[in-house]
């Protein structure tokens, strides 16, 4: 059975996925800083994307195993807020949570994916950088550097068979937008071509199509579900 690490697990759309691929053909290990507080099917472990020291740990002991074949890497962190008035301490824990964090378990798991000679990497990004939301000019900042990194780390990997994809869903109702003002949202979704609310449901089609085996060829880029 296939391995699938999901980052990022513990609620909203990563408890989702995590706990949907694993009623399928995976075994999921799904990796958060804090237990999810549903009960769930897949295997969990404590770490935390920010400290490299937390996801060395993790990683180690995967790096030889031959099964190993996909990295969600969803952990993610956003607060509303104009620039001038965002903490020092809310800024780094946004940029080390979405950006360094993906890049942290990315760059551990290469080893995994050199033994198993084929793997599958799909990164996180949001419909906030394709239109610049106020007051989240940070969160988008990162999201930014994930689209990025992608496109550059796809390069780097497709010799080892290793696809990386972003996928960027437009507003799903999760703890991110929980504080968003639903007219606010109602206008994001007016701006989309498919002017329908993105669900969970939505993400995981999209996941499983980039999961598939025949997708071997789909790699760097980035799936905006609703269309911007």
């Amino acid at each position: 059975m296939k391995k699938i690490i999901v980052t990022g697990c513990s609620s909203g759309i990563g408890f989702y996925l995590a706990e949907s691929l694993s009623k399928s053909d995976y075994k999921v290990i799904g990796l958060a800083r804090n237990e999810p507080k549903e009960k769930c099917n897949f295997e969990f472990q404590t770490c935390d994307v920010r400290n490299l020291s937390s996801v060395k740990s993790f990683f180690s002991k995967i790096r030889r195993e031959k099964d190993v074949f996909g990295l969600l890497n969803i952990a993610g962190i956003a607060s509303m807020n104009l620039l001038a008035t965002t903490p020092d301490e809310t800024i780094s824990n946004i940029v080390n949570t979405n950006l360094i964090g993906t890049i942290f378990c990315t760059k551990e798991i290469i080893p995994a994916f050199i033994s198993s000679k084929c793997g599958r990497i799909i990164n996180f990004s949001s419909f906030a950088v394709k239109i610049g939301i106020k007051g989240e000019s940070v969160y988008v900042a990162s999201k930014a550097g994930v689209e990025g990194f992608t496109r550059s780390i796809a390069r780097e990997l497709a010799s080892f068979n290793v696809t990386v994809n972003c996928i960027s869903p437009g507003p799903v109702k999760t703890k991110l937008t929980r504080n968003v003002p639903k007219s606010y949202i109602d206008k994001v979704i007016d701006l989309q071509i498919i002017n329908k609310q993105c669900n969970e449901e939505d993400i995981l089609n999209c996941v499983n199509l980039i999961l598939n085996p025949k997708s071997d060829k789909i790699t760097g880029e980035n799936f905006t579900i609703g269309g911007f």
